[in-house]
């Protein structure tokens, strides 16, 4: 397979292209089947240079990623822009569509904000896990880098936006996350889990709970860090980031 060489391809991204190729864009989705120039998760594009591009485009994507996942995408495609780049987003306006919603009184026009809500479900992939609010747009985007330039409403139910990045803003927690996992040792993991999400080392009771129930198998890794990522004490420290 000849490797990757993002040198070769134009200096604006479409991010989560779908169907939607564009001619002057490196073209990246995560399915293959769109026959995209990149295969990839919009969330973590390490094989992709920082501070590259002058453009980002990513339309109706940051629905089908998971709520918490909302600060991370947008962190690495901070991290993608030169700085005064531009982000282009649609998103789904859960004001709008509640609006729709109220007005209508139609079986049919229903079904169908239903699936503007929760995506067609037609295939992996094309479900909405979360949906925004003007409030909430200009918050993450504010939180991660950027000063938010127009945010529009299309069809009484989108958010069409441009953003431009003003700010480097530090590593997502999705990609430390990554770095977790790899560590060899448990009790190394859970006291560098306990250092990135908590800012501080691990109370003896906790560390042994954790210890415990990854030698005997009664919880993954995975589930350790989405009980610390549940507690209050993680909700208070990282409520300012956008990350929760």
């Amino acid at each position: 397979m000849t490797e990757f060489d993002p040198a070769r391809f134009p200096r604006k991204l479409n991010l989560g292209c779908g169907w939607d190729l564009r001619a002057g864009y490196l073209n990246v989705d995560l399915n293959a089947f769109h026959k995209p120039d990149l295969v990839g998760d919009a969330r973590d594009l390490p094989i992709l240079p920082s501070g590259h591009y002058e453009e980002i485009i990513a339309q109706d994507v940051l629905e089908h990623l998971p709520r918490t996942a909302t600060a991370s995408a947008l962190r690495e495609w901070n991290r993608l822009l030169q700085m005064g780049g531009t982000l282009v987003l649609r998103v789904p306006s859960l004001e709008g569509l509640a609006e729709l919603f109220r007005k209508s009184r139609s079986f049919n026009k229903q079904r169908e904000l239903m699936q503007c809500l929760f995506g067609t479900q037609a295939y992996t992939g094309d479900f909405h896990l979360t949906s925004f609010t003007r409030l909430l747009l200009e918050g993450y985007l504010t939180r991660t880098g950027f000063m938010p330039q127009r945010v529009d409403v299309m069809h009484d139910w989108l958010f069409d936006a441009t953003a431009r990045k003003i700010a480097e803003v530090g590593p997502s927690l999705d990609s430390q996350r990554a770095h977790l996992l790899k560590i060899a040792d448990d009790g190394d993991f859970v006291f560098e889990a306990y250092e990135l999400l908590l800012r501080r080392k691990p109370d003896d009771g906790g560390q042994a709970f954790y210890l415990g129930s990854l030698k005997q198998r009664q919880l993954t890794r995975e589930q350790v860090l989405g009980i610390i990522e549940g507690s209050p004490e993680f909700r208070d420290l990282h409520a300012g980031s956008g990350d929760v």
